[in-house]
């Protein structure tokens, strides 16, 4: 079965996890993508039993697959029609640990990197704080 839907669980207290919802959310997508922080009620009931909620950013299909860490990332960029091909390249065995490694070098030093940037908390999620 072949998703028709994604979902990404972020953490809603995070500038830069924030900054990457919004980019995402304007980018042209090959499904819908929806967004549910993950300190949502409704995040910790549909996914609070899956492994390392809340600790890495996770994908999750409407299929029941679900992505944490390197991998949504991976998926993040699949889902949209202008990265899908980066992604496929991403995964392959000479790229995958350098991805790897980049997304869990941002992800460690997430909290500094937010420090660095800005707030653009808005209401709607819709603010144009962030160029695509």
């Amino acid at each position: 079965m072949k998703p028709t839907r994604l979902t990404v669980v972020y953490d809603e207290d995070c500038e830069l996890c924030r900054r990457c919802r919004h980019w995402l959310s304007l980018q042209a997508t090959h499904l819908p993508v929806d967004f549910l922080a993950a300190g949502d009620p409704a995040a910790k009931d549909r996914y609070g039993q899956l492994a390392r909620y809340r600790v890495e950013l996770m994908m999750v299909a409407d299929d029941g697959r679900a992505w944490v860490g390197p991998a949504a990332f991976i998926m993040c960029l699949w889902s949209t029609v202008k990265w899908r091909r980066m992604s496929y390249r991403l995964r392959s065995p000479s790229f995958a640990p350098l991805a790897e490694s980049f997304f869990h070098g941002l992800s460690s030093h997430r909290s500094t990197l937010s420090g660095m940037l800005r707030d653009h908390r808005c209401d709607d999620g819709a603010c144009g704080a962030l160029a695509s």
